[in-house]
């Protein structure tokens, strides 16, 4: 009676051990495909950002908030560098849904808008931005 209690605390301590690290594994994985998409995108190769982006989005959405809108924001810009606006509206508005008050992703959506005619749009969200720089911001590499 004794033994299967202790057996069965050993496997609970077992299962989120190995739960835990399988965590961390992830976390790590997910930064590693997304700082791959920032060197690609930076390197002026789209398709292996995208792909890397995309991987680190299906790992991260759930373990890193930080990673996941930094995803979204740069796949913003993959989209306006491929000018697909409205692509790019929908990740920096994901982004947004994420953290509203997201600096990178603000100031982004407001040049987007202003790119698309739409100054007003583009003043309210420059406004949240308080960004005085003149292009896309891109997100830097994570730390792992």
């Amino acid at each position: 009676m004794i033994a299967r209690k202790v057996w069965g605390i050993v496997l609970v301590a077992l299962f989120v051990t190995v739960t835990s690290y399988a965590g961390e594994i992830v976390q790590e994985t997910a930064v590693k495909y997304y700082n791959e998409g920032v060197r690609a995108q930076k390197s002026g190769d789209l398709d292996a950002a995208k792909t890397a982006y995309q991987k680190a989005i299906i790992l991260a959405e759930r373990t890193r908030k930080d990673i996941t809108k930094a995803i979204y924001n740069n796949f913003g810009v993959l989209y306006v560098n491929m000018e697909n606006w409205e692509l790019a509206a929908q990740a920096f508005n994901e982004a947004l849904t994420l953290d509203p008050d997201y600096k990178e992703a603000n100031f982004n959506i407001g040049i987007l808008y202003a790119k698309m005619g739409n100054a007003e749009k583009a003043l309210m969200y420059w406004a949240k931005a308080l960004n005085k720089t003149s292009s896309y911001v891109l997100e830097g590499e994570k730390s792992e």
